[in-house]
């Protein structure tokens, strides 16, 4: 079950990277409403979008193997009794295959608000739109209270240290494209609604690098063993 674990998790995350890479490699491709309007997809435009593009297929794959990858790797840490950030990213991985299940509706990107009813909208929100929104909360915040929990116990552990570097530059890396993301709306005197695809993909790219870090530490020969 282990090294079943150890395969799936790095299998996941791997394929998953390689997946969003090659997402950002294609053509631009247009998004497909449900009104008929087939706007072009935008930098700002979220990562699930691309489900409502002819992209389609890759996007819903990548979900389902960060979702694999990410239980895999729950799997692993309850193996080593590492029980509480077992459970976090057992969530993160769920939210994950749900949100492979559900797709998205396209944002409103004039405002942060919600805006099911509106007849501005580029298209009403369907049920599945309405399922799909919260569940990437349900995925970032699971996983950066492991980041926590990681970091407080490389004060004590220090095989964790390097999680925790690890970790730091992630962050930076992060601030660094929040910092750029921030800028770049400016310039083009963005109007819109604060939290975009740009901001988006900031946490999203550093977040597996960290997890795929993870994966490492808690695989390889110096890491803690199963009781």
């Amino acid at each position: 079950m282990y090294h079943g674990a150890r395969w799936a998790g790095t299998a996941g995350l791997g394929l998953a990277g390689v997946g969003l890479t090659l997402l950002h490699a294609l053509p631009t491709p247009q998004l497909h409403a449900t009104t008929g309007a087939h706007p072009p997809y935008r930098p700002w435009n979220f990562l699930s979008e691309y489900v409502r593009t002819d992209h389609a297929p890759l996007m819903t794959a990548c979900f389902f193997l960060l979702a694999l990858g990410t239980l895999a790797s729950a799997t692993i840490l309850f193996r080593k009794h590492l029980r509480w950030e077992a459970a976090l990213l057992a969530l993160a991985g769920m939210a994950l295959l749900l949100l492979g299940l559900f797709p998205t509706d396209l944002a409103d990107m004039t405002t942060d608000a919600v805006t099911c009813g509106q007849a501005a909208r580029i298209e009403p929100c369907t049920l599945a739109g309405r399922v799909h929104n919260p569940l990437s909360t349900l995925v970032l915040v699971p996983i950066l209270l492991v980041v926590g929990s990681f970091c407080v116990r490389s004060r004590r552990e220090p095989q964790w240290r390097g999680v925790t570097r690890l970790a730091v530059a992630c962050g930076a890396l992060a601030l660094c494209g929040l910092t750029a993301a921030f800028f770049y709306l400016h310039a083009l005197g963005w109007q819109g609604r604060w939290w975009t695809g740009l901001q988006q993909r900031s946490l999203v790219f550093p977040i597996l690098a960290w997890m795929t870090g993870l994966l490492v530490a808690i695989t390889k020969d110096g890491s803690p063993r199963e009781g």
